[in-house]
C-alpha cells in the first residue's frame, strides 16, 4: 500500500488525484466514446457503474498488489477531469507496476497523458521500492506506443492476443527504474 499523502500531485498544467462526485458527467463522456474506448480492456460503464466506480476509487487503498486503482487526471487551474491512469502493482512482484491511461477525445494532442504519466512514473520510482514500469498497448494503438517510448519505455514482447473477438498484437514496454535514475542524471 502507498501512503495517503500520494495523491494529489501536482504538475505544471494538471492535478492527479482521487475522484470526485463532480467527476461523474466528464468520465461518462469519455468512457462512453467508442473511439476513446477502442483499445481499452475496460467495459463501456453506465451511469450507474460509473457512479459506483467513482465512489469506490474515492475512498479505495492505493497501490494494493494485483489490484487496479484509477487515478483522475485532472486540469490543474479548473479542476474538471481530463482523463484518467490506472495503476496495478503485480501480485507477484510488488516492485512492478502496470500502467494504462485514457484521456478524452478533447485532451488528446495537447501533451496532457505525457506530462501526467511522466509524474506519475517519477513519483512510483521515487518511492524506493518500485524498479519497473510496465505499459501494455495494442500495436494498432500507435499514439500508445509513441508515448511510452517518449517516456523512456522499451518494447519487451510482442504476441498476438484475442482481444474483443479479434486478434491483434499486444505490445509489451517496460522502464527499469535505473535506466530512469540515467535518464534523470542526464
Amino acid at each position: 500500500m502507498f501512503s495517503v499523502d500520494f495523491l494529489p500531485q501536482s504538475t505544471e498544467r494538471l492535478t492527479l488525484r482521487r475522484f470526485i462526485d463532480l467527476d461523474l458527467d466528464l468520465f461518462l463522456s469519455y468512457r462512453q466514446d467508442p473511439q476513446v474506448a477502442q483499445f481499452q480492456s475496460w467495459s463501456i460503464p453506465s451511469h450507474d457503474e460509473a457512479r459506483s466506480f467513482i465512489s469506490e476509487m474515492n475512498t479505495a487503498a492505493i497501490g494494493i498488489p494485483g489490484e487496479w486503482f484509477q487515478i483522475a487526471i485532472a486540469h490543474r487551474q479548473s479542476n474538471l477531469l481530463l482523463g484518467d491512469i490506472g495503476m496495478q502493482p503485480y501480485l507477484e512482484d510488488p516492485g512492478m507496476v502496470e500502467i494504462g491511461f485514457t484521456l478524452s477525445r478533447e485532451s488528446q494532442g495537447k501533451g496532457y497523458a505525457k506530462e501526467a504519466v511522466q509524474a506519475l512514473i517519477d513519483s512510483l520510482f521515487d518511492l524506493g521500492r518500485i524498479h519497473k514500469i510496465v505499459g501494455i498497448t495494442d500495436r494498432r494503438n500507435e499514439p500508445s506506443a509513441r508515448l511510452l517510448r517518449r517516456l523512456g519505455m522499451k518494447l519487451v514482447a510482442s504476441a498476438e492476443v484475442e482481444f474483443r473477438g479479434e486478434l491483434c498484437v499486444e505490445q509489451t514496454f517496460e522502464l527499469d527504474k535505473k535506466d530512469w535514475l540515467f535518464s534523470q542524471a542526464g
